[in-house]
C-alpha cells in the first residue's frame, strides 16, 4: 500500500470515528407543565401538591401515564373511598393493561376501569384489576397527610 492510499484510509477513518462520536443516546431532559425527565436514571417524576404539601410520583412508562399527562386538569379534587384510597372521575377514558395486582401499597398510583385515577393511602391485599401508573416516592405518614374526605390536588412545577 503506497504512503497516499494510506494516509487517504486513515482519513477515511478519522472522519467515520469523528461521526459514530457525534452519535450519542437521546437527552430524556424534557419538562413540560406537569412532568420532569431525569436524564440520569431515564425516569419521569410527577409533581403534585395534595393538600398544600409537594408530593413526587415516579411514573410508569406506558400508554395511559403519556394520555394521564395530557389529560390531567391543573386542579382537581379527589374523594376518599374506603378509608384507604383518593379516586378523580377523568373526563375520558385512557388505555389500560390493568392486571391482578394482589397488594396495593401505600403511595401507588393506579387506573381503576379505564377513568378512574386512584392514590392509595393505605397498604392492603386485593383481588381487584388496576393498571399501574406510578407510585409517590415519598409515603411516610402518607395517610394522616392525606386526611379524611375530599383533597385538593394541583399539578405543580
Amino acid at each position: 500500500m503506497t504512503f497516499l492510499q494510506r494516509f487517504f484510509l486513515i482519513g477515511i477513518m478519522g472522519v467515520c470515528l469523528s461521526a459514530f462520536a457525534g452519535c450519542s443516546s437521546p437527552d430524556y431532559s424534557r419538562t413540560n407543565e406537569s412532568t420532569v425527565f431525569s436524564k440520569e436514571e431515564n425516569e419521569e417524576i410527577m409533581r403534585l401538591r395534595i393538600n398544600g404539601d409537594e408530593f413526587q410520583v415516579k411514573l410508569e412508562q406506558n400508554q395511559t401515564t403519556e394520555k394521564l399527562r395530557m389529560l390531567l386538569p391543573k386542579k382537581f379534587r379527589m374523594h376518599d373511598l374506603h378509608q384507604n384510597e383518593k379516586y378523580y372521575d377523568l373526563p375520558q377514558s385512557l388505555p389500560t393493561n390493568a392486571t391482578r395486582v394482589g397488594k396495593i401499597e401505600a403511595g401507588d398510583v393506579m387506573l381503576y376501569g379505564d377513568d378512574t385515577l386512584v392514590i392509595f393511602y393505605q397498604s392492603f391485599d386485593t383481588n381487584f384489576s388496576y393498571t399501574r401508573i406510578g407510585r409517590i416516592v415519598e409515603t411516610q405518614n402518607l395517610a394522616e397527610r392525606f386526611g379524611v374526605g375530599e383533597i385538593q390536588i394541583e399539578r405543580s412545577n
